[in-house]
């Protein structure tokens, strides 16, 4: 029987085959599980290339975490009408309670990876030149749960919507909008009141051409499910500053040359009614030449579908020369010289009437621009003083409640060191 089931039994050397064979299984499934790992390491790096978009979630109960921004602009410049964009040096912070790491010293090394973070990207980026980030933690005095503050230095190209309805007198917001990777239930931007933003003109690079504003603009919004291809509302703050364009390039070089053209055009009444040919080439010649101006407008501006304050006014005065063309036109084909002569007179009458009225309206129009914009960018100034004040206000209420906190400190000492003492009631 034993003899039986000891040829049963698989040789010795065939055991250890099959070990062996199983070891090489195991060791190839470790090989495929390492380079599985590393692919994943890839597209994390490939998604997030800062590490920055690590999701780490909170520890502690998932709350909805308050951001607060502060923001200060070094440096504006190099804004292109034509590519609408603009580059701008600026600092950034971001500042949030961080009870995970409450009994923690700010001193103290922290692998700041592995930690929460808002997970910011800025939205309307073209060019990140240079990007520096640091972390930090802090106390506030009499809170026992500390801050995480993120810090940022960036330099970079910024893409910005110019508004040019107005243009030569228009005004425009430069802005750099941030974005959270977390949703709106996770994460909500606001002000951060323990300093005001603030910017720098006299750093303002492009001043020969426009106006910097001593002002910056914040505001939190959030996108709109319903205008995107994601089904969640991710939280955006908007940093804006404002510049006026200063128009006396195009008042001197393009405004004035066409109201020069349109005066000359009368001076194809002083030739005689008779020579219609001489009539026509003084005005032809004229409105190629503004033909001309009005292609120098539109390098100056970008691909747009609708007529800017000066394309409207060169375009008047390319109908105000072609009117007159048709009027040389039409009096030199009239048969009797007493009715050429009397038409020829009432157009120039008109022709005048329609020349103080194109620029009677013109002028209303770049007074009323002018005052519609100094009133836009005098309400901003205004929010931003308000802000400050926000900010002054905030720093006031908390010095006031850091000098009562030891003065009731001590009343509550006093109170519960006091003894009260009860007189016994006498007997009759």
């Amino acid at each position: 029987m034993s003899a039986a089931s000891s040829s049963s039994l698989p040789p010795l050397e065939d055991r250890f085959s099959v070990i062996l064979s199983r070891l090489d299984r195991i060791e190839s499934s470790l090989k495929c599980l390492e380079d599985i790992k590393k692919v994943l390491v890839e597209i994390e790096g490939n998604t997030h290339p800062n590490s920055d978009g690590k999701s780490v979630y909170r520890k502690i109960v998932p709350e909805k975490v308050t951001v607060g921004i502060r923001a200060s602009i070094i440096s504006v410049g190099d804004i292109d009408t034509v590519g609408q964009q603009f580059k701008c040096d600026f600092y950034l912070s971001a500042c949030w309670p961080e009870p995970q790491l409450q009994g923690r010293s700010s001193t103290e090394d922290i692998d700041w990876n592995n930690e929460w973070h808002p997970r910011i990207v800025f939205f309307n980026a073209l060019e990140i030149e240079k990007m520096q980030k640091n972390h930090f933690l802090f106390y506030e005095e009499g809170n026992p749960i500390p801050f995480a503050l993120e810090t940022y230095r960036i330099k970079g190209s910024f893409r910005e919507n110019l508004e040019l309805w107005d243009f030569p007198l228009d005004y425009q917001e430069l802005t750099i909008t941030l974005m959270s990777d977390w949703t709106n239930a996770m994460v909500e931007f606001e002000k951060d009141l323990k300093k005001a933003d603030t910017i720098r003109p006299e750093t303002f690079t492009a001043d020969q051409e426009w106006f910097l504003c001593r002002h910056v603009v914040t505001e939190a919004t959030s996108t709109v499910k319903t205008e995107g291809s994601s089904a969640n509302d991710y939280p955006l703050y908007h940093i804006r500053c404002h510049v006026k364009r200063k128009n006396g390039y195009y008042l001197w070089n393009i405004a004035m040359i066409i109201f020069l053209i349109d005066i000359l055009s009368f001076c194809s009444f002083s030739v005689d009614i008779s020579s219609p040919s001489d009539r026509l080439s003084v005005t032809l010649t004229l409105l190629l030449t503004a033909v001309a101006f009005k292609f120098v407008v539109s390098q100056s501006l970008p691909t747009i579908s609708y007529l800017t304050l000066l394309d409207k006014y060169v375009l008047s005065g390319l109908v105000f020369l072609g009117f007159m063309a048709i009027e040389n036109a039409v009096a030199a084909v009239i048969p009797h010289s007493d009715a050429q002569r009397l038409f020829d007179k009432i157009c120039l009458y008109v022709g005048v009437g329609c020349f103080l009225c194109i620029h009677v309206v013109a002028l209303t129009f770049v007074i009323i621009k002018s005052r519609a914009r100094n009133q836009a960018l005098a309400k901003s100034t205004k929010m931003f003083r308000e802000r400050q004040q926000m900010v002054n206000n905030y720093a006031i209420e908390r010095q006031k409640k850091l000098e009562l906190k030891p003065i009731n400190e001590e009343e509550t000492a006093q109170q519960n060191q006091q003894v009260v003492f009860v007189e016994p009631s006498g007997k009759n």
